[in-house]
C-alpha cells in the first residue's frame, strides 16, 4: 500500500514538474509578494505630505514651515496660496495635511499679552497616517515655539493656539478606511473570478467545440461571457455596500450614481483581465490559480495592505497601471471624501485606457487560441 502511494505522489509530482508555468507562478509569485510587503511593511511611516498656507509671509512663518519640514514624519511638498487650494489638495488625497498660517503670527509671537493661533486640517480617510502626521505637525510646533522663546531682554513662553481639525473620519475609525477597500477587493476577486473560468470550463468540458459550431463570432462569444459577470459583479457591488453602510454605519457622502458607474467601469476592466485568464488557462483549476496570482500581486501594488508610496519608486511606477489601486482610490474618495468626477476623472482615465487595452489583448489571444 504504501509503495502505491508512493507511485502516486511520484506521478503528481511528475506531472506537476512538466506545468513550468503553473511551478513557476507557484514558486517565485508569492516569494515576490512576500519580499515587497516586507520590504513595505518594514519601513516606518515617513515623508507625509503637508500643504503650507503661509497668509503672514514673516521671517517666523517661514522659520515653522522649516521646523515641520525637517521632521522625519513630514513633507512640506506643497506651498499653497488660497484656502481653497489647500483643500482641494486634501479632497484629491494629494496631501496629508495642511497647516495654515494666519497673517499676524510673527508679530503674535512677539506679544506675550494674546495668543497667535495656527489651524492643522489632517485627512482622516486614512487614519493612521492622518493622526501621525497630526502629531507629527504639534509636535514640530511644540517645539519652534520652545526655540523661539527669547524676545529682546525678557524669557517669555511664546503661546500658539493649536487649532487642529480632521476630515473625513474625525474619529480616526479605521475600518472608514479598510472596509470600502474590502468592498472593491470582493467586487474585484468575483468579477475576475467569474470571467476567468467561462470559457476555461467549457474546454474543460469540452463543450467548447459545440460553441464554436454555431453561428457565433468571436466578438459575440466574449460578450455573452461578459454579461453574467457583469451583472454578478453590479449585484455584488450593491449588497456589499448596503452591508457597509447599514451594518458598520461607513458613510456614504458622495454620488452613488456616480460610484456605480465608475464600479461598471471597474467591473468591466476586470472582465477583461478574465477573459486573458480564460483563454490561457485549460482547466478551471489553472483559472482559479491565475486569479489568486494576479490577485497577490494586485494587492501588493493597489494600496490595499500598505501604501503605494511605502514602495520602491519603480514599483509606485508600476503601480499606476493597476486598475484595482485606481479604483481604491475612487471607492474611498466617493464614499469619504464626496468627491466628484472632477477629481477622479485621472483614475477613471486610467482605468479606461486599461480596459480597453486588455479587452484587446484578450480578444486577440482568444482568436488565436479558437483557431
Amino acid at each position: 500500500m504504501i509503495m502505491r502511494i508512493w507511485n502516486l505522489v511520484l506521478k503528481e509530482l511528475v506531472q506537476f514538474s512538466r506545468d513550468w508555468l503553473m511551478t513557476t507562478f507557484i514558486l517565485t509569485l508569492p516569494a515576490l509578494q512576500l519580499i515587497l510587503l516586507a520590504q513595505a511593511t518594514g519601513s516606518r511611516i515617513s515623508d507625509l505630505c503637508v500643504a503650507a498656507l503661509d497668509l503672514d509671509h514673516s521671517n517666523s512663518s517661514r522659520q515653522l514651515i522649516t521646523a515641520l519640514d525637517n521632521r522625519r514624519e513630514l513633507n512640506v511638498c506643497y506651498h499653497s496660496a488660497t484656502l481653497a487650494g489647500t483643500h482641494r489638495l486634501l479632497d484629491q488625497g494629494e496631501a496629508t495635511l495642511a497647516v495654515i498660517i494666519p497673517a499676524g503670527f510673527g508679530s503674535g509671537l512677539a506679544n506675550i499679552s494674546r495668543a497667535t493661533g495656527v489651524q492643522m486640517v489632517a485627512d482622516g480617510s486614512n487614519s493612521i497616517p492622518g493622526s501621525i502626521a497630526l502629531s507629527a505637525a504639534q509636535g514640530a510646533i511644540s517645539a519652534f515655539v520652545k526655540e523661539t522663546g527669547f524676545f529682546g531682554k525678557n524669557l517669555v513662553s511664546s503661546t500658539v493656539d493649536l487649532r487642529t481639525a480632521v476630515r473625513f473620519n474625525p474619529e480616526f475609525d479605521f475600518r472608514f478606511f479598510s472596509i470600502p477597500a474590502q468592498v472593491g477587493f470582493i467586487i474585484y476577486q468575483v468579477t475576475l473570478t467569474v470571467a476567468s473560468i467561462g470559457l476555461a470550463r467549457e474546454r474543460e468540458l469540452g463543450t467548447l467545440e459545440q460553441l464554436m459550431v454555431i453561428p457565433l463570432g468571436r466578438i459575440e462569444l466574449v460578450i455573452g461571457k461578459a454579461i453574467p459577470a457583469l451583472i454578478i459583479g453590479a449585484v455584488n457591488f450593491f449588497f456589499m455596500l448596503a452591508v457597509s453602510v447599514l451594518l458598520f454605519h461607513v458613510p456614504l457622502r458622495g454620488s452613488l450614481l456616480l460610484l456605480f458607474i465608475l464600479t461598471l467601469l471597474f467591473i468591466a476592466t476586470e472582465i477583461g483581465y478574465g477573459i486573458l485568464i480564460s483563454g490561457i488557462a485549460r482547466t478551471q483549476q489553472q483559472a482559479i490559480l491565475f486569479v489568486f496570482v494576479l490577485a497577490m500581486v494586485d494587492m501588493t501594488f493597489s494600496g490595499y495592505l500598505v501604501r503605494v508610496k511605502n514602495l520602491p519608486s519603480a514599483l509606485q511606477a508600476i503601480a499606476q497601471i493597476v486598475p484595482f489601486r485606481h479604483y481604491l482610490t475612487i471607492i474611498r474618495g466617493v464614499m469619504l471624501k464626496e468627491a466628484g468626477l472632477d477629481v477622479l476623472w485621472p483614475h477613471a482615465a486610467a482605468m479606461l485606457l486599461m480596459g480597453l487595452l486588455i479587452t484587446a489583448i484578450a480578444v486577440r489571444n482568444l482568436s488565436r487560441s479558437l483557431d
